[in-house]
């Protein structure tokens, strides 16, 4: 025999469920931000985010020069390069990152399309730099030689 649920159950679960469905609209909403989540790297890694409109942008490809013959200095320093374009392909540590991912870090970041900028993450997840303009390898490195966690490094490294 198919028992009816009373009305006032019904307005009770009603809620509920728009509750639930509410939830799971803004967990997916939130999935979709895990794609830029530079959380992973938190504590282990700096990131130094690279935004230009394309590869062949001159102030990239300077700094992007001078990266390719530091890569003992960027692995001292525990640094991950992305290098982010509107247009070509971008890259996460030297892999391909996908359009969207690339996208979303240019949202993430408030990079308007046509920009140069250059971001530091520190290991501590806080942005440390964000410059719209040349950035000098050296520059870099001295602001993060700065830091305190990289001064505690660097005694330990060499007590």
């Amino acid at each position: 025999m198919l028992m009816r649920k009373p009305l006032s159950v019904l307005r009770a679960v009603i809620p509920a469920i728009t509750a639930v469905v509410a939830l799971s609209a803004d967990a997916s909403e939130r999935g979709v931000e895990v794609a830029v989540d530079l959380g992973e790297y938190q504590w282990k890694n700096r990131v130094l985010l690279i935004f230009a409109p394309a590869r062949g942008e001159p102030l990239f490809q300077t700094l992007h020069d001078s990266l390719m013959v530091r890569g003992a200095d960027l692995a001292d320093r525990d640094l991950v390069i992305f290098e982010v374009f509107e247009s070509g392909p971008s890259t996460e540590g030297g892999e391909p990152l996908d359009p969207e991912t690339a996208r979303l870090l240019r949202k993430k970041f408030q990079v308007p399309n046509g920009a140069f900028s250059v971001i530091l993450v520190g290991k501590d997840g806080g942005v440390k730099l964000d410059r719209q303009e040349r950035s000098s390898l050296e520059q870099i490195f001295a602001l993060i030689d700065s830091m305190p966690m990289r001064q505690h490094e660097m005694r330990r490294e060499n007590p």
